[in-house]
């Protein structure tokens, strides 16, 4: 048996990780506990796996070094921009929770160029050896629900926005890429909806044309997922948890979410192409690399290797 100590910051992230042990071996044993409370474990623990690399990194170190153990560290989205905000003379502790991890684990591809560019040399080739990256997984539902609208051109452009984490001044860059394009007497609409159950999202999604996820800082890869099982192409912030998921063009585009020419130009070349797109996103169902059972067997995989390094 063996015990994975799972260091998370709060239950979304508990949420995360059971869609992925659920399709383990029953050899792991999964327990979860938050950062703060890591000290109070007494039961022996094989490897402690931090679900963020700010916050519970940091306590998966002490835990480990402690116990003489290895740690796992995941890299977030918003890790690179807490990195990003420190001062020099405070990053030597946070690169060492990279440095000294047995495998290091990459949520987005993004977030490898960003640390490329920023860590130091010596600190980036010693992570990126022992990286790997791995994409949240998404419910299963949308996994059995596959669905491609039919090869049409789009004569009206219905938008679609879910959730609250595109921030004002993103959304009002739409607003004013489809002001231009209104005065091109093109039809285009926006509809923004918060969270739904799945049956009343599904339908949602399969009502509008084109997903938008432009929050750079958005921290779940999971409306981008979901959104390509219906079929709907993507309009995705640059450098954000999507770009570099898939090239340019085949689930949709990256795209500079403040720019509303950039926003307006990207809608038309969607909607022109877009019975093309549609037949691309479906070449890449079932998008197993959101399927959780397709990632427990790389976590397996993950953690076999750490207990050997």
């Amino acid at each position: 048996m063996m015990k994975i100590l799972h260091v998370i910051s709060n239950e979304n992230d508990r949420a995360r990780v059971e869609r992925v042990a659920r399709y383990m071996p029953e050899e792991f044993e999964h327990q979860f506990v938050m950062s703060e409370e890591l000290g109070s474990v007494k039961c022996p623990v094989d490897l402690v796996h931090a679900h963020r690399w700010f916050g519970c990194g940091q306590a998966a170190w002490t835990c480990a070094s402690t116990r003489q153990i290895p740690y796992v560290a995941d890299v977030t989205q918003g890790d690179l921009e807490a990195y990003h905000k420190l001062f020099v003379f405070n990053k030597k502790g946070a690169e060492k929770v990279l440095a000294e991890a047995a495998r290091v684990v990459f949520t987005a591809p993004s977030q490898e160029d960003f640390l490329a560019q920023h860590l130091p040399s010596k600190v980036a080739d010693t992570v990126f050896a022992k990286s790997t990256l791995l994409h949240e997984t998404i419910d299963p539902y949308w996994l059995e629900n596959l669905h491609i609208h039919p090869p049409t051109a789009l004569v009206h452009i219905k938008l679609l926005n879910v959730g609250t984490s595109d921030s004002n001044s993103h959304l009002d860059a739409v607003h004013h890429a489809m002001k231009k394009l209104q005065r091109r007497n093109y039809d285009i609409s926006l509809t923004t909806v918060g969270d739904l159950a799945n049956e009343e999202l599904l339908e949602v999604y399969r009502n509008h044309d084109i997903f938008l996820q432009l929050d750079e800082k958005t921290p779940s890869i999971r409306r981008f997922a979901e959104a390509l099982s219906q079929g709907l192409p993507v309009i995705y912030a640059r450098d954000g948890v999507a770009d570099g998921v898939f090239k340019d063009g085949q689930a949709g585009y990256a795209v500079n979410p403040k720019n509303s020419d950039d926003l307006a130009h990207t809608i038309l070349n969607i909607s022109d192409f877009f019975g093309t797109i549609e037949q691309q996103i479906m070449r890449i169902h079932p998008l197993e690399m959101f399927d959780g059972r397709e990632q427990a067997r790389h976590y397996e995989h993950l953690y076999n290797n750490a207990l050997r390094s």
